[in-house]
């Protein structure tokens, strides 16, 4: 992500995150974004509506760690994601910023019963078509059409971030059971200056207008306001480096490399890439 996006939003400390008298504004321009990126995917399905392989991917590579847990992944972040939704059934999953739907479609394949939000009208439409027992609904995490006390599970897949912590988290705690759960993981920003040398790499703005990163201090105040006991993982310092060529093949070592680092000194966790979050309403 860079430090500003092509709306000159400041990535860092987003206003349109943290000012609920911008929330409706907000919520307009992601759904904008997101409406023009489900259009784009609906432009590559084929004339029979199959999912693209792609989407068939994403269920195989989520099977990996969810279905058969392996002490080889210990040091994944995906496997930490997963290793804590629960396994009994029956469960009620809300899954919030869902896109696509490609992590509802997974758990509903599972047996769980799954309801979908997001701002962006033409990502539930997929979701709707994609397969005929979801339950897409258009809303935003701030404000959740639910009574209270009504779902085991609440998760995000790389979507907390786009929320604005104080209003979601108050609504989460709301609609989940004593003893639910909310699972997340997210990109951190920790560090400015991270953000300030990415300005300096001519890529591709791809952050919408309500993204930036999870500040680690001012999500966990937010969290322990809202009442919820929690966990947290950081990963990716050293694995930062995998994508180049000659040390993917070392992506294990590096993973462990991390955790060993990660675990024994704290001052560097400010500079990990992802976190795991694990929030209980006991």
């Amino acid at each position: 992500m860079r430090h500003r996006n092509k709306y000159n939003v400041n990535l860092i400390n987003n206003p349109y995150k943290k000012n609920p008298a911008l929330l409706q504004q907000k919520n307009v321009l992601e759904a904008q974004w997101y409406d023009k990126e489900a259009d784009e995917y609906f432009s590559q399905l084929d004339a029979g509506g199959k999912l693209m392989q792609m989407d068939q991917e994403y269920e195989e590579w989520f099977a990996e760690f969810y279905d058969k847990p392996s002490d080889k992944f210990i040091f994944d972040k995906n496997y930490n994601y997963f290793s804590k939704f629960p396994k009994r059934k029956p469960l009620r999953l809300l899954e919030l910023g869902a896109g696509n739907g490609a992590l509802s479609r997974f758990f509903m394949r599972r047996g769980v019963e799954v309801v979908s939000i997001d701002v962006s009208l033409r990502c539930l439409e997929f979701i709707a078509m994609s397969d005929t027992n979801s339950c897409p609904i258009k809303s935003c995490s701030e404000i959740l059409p639910f009574r209270d006390d009504c779902f085991d599970v609440v998760t995000a897949l790389v979507a907390l971030h786009h929320f604005n912590l104080r209003l979601s988290l108050a609504e989460m705690y709301r609609v989940l059971k004593k003893g639910g759960v909310g699972i997340f993981i997210e990109p951190m920003c920790n560090s400015g200056l991270y953000y300030k040398l990415r300005q300096l790499i001519p890529v591709p703005d791809t952050e919408s207008p309500g993204g930036g990163g999870l500040n680690k201090q001012e999500l966990v105040m937010e969290i322990e306001n809202s009442g919820f006991k929690y966990s947290l993982a950081e990963f990716e310092l050293i694995t930062r480096m995998e994508r180049i060529p000659f040390l993917f093949k070392f992506q294990n070592h590096l993973k462990k490399l991390d955790n060993l680092l990660l675990s024994h000194l704290s001052f560097l966790r400010k500079f990990a890439r992802v976190i795991v979050i694990e929030v209980r309403k006991e």
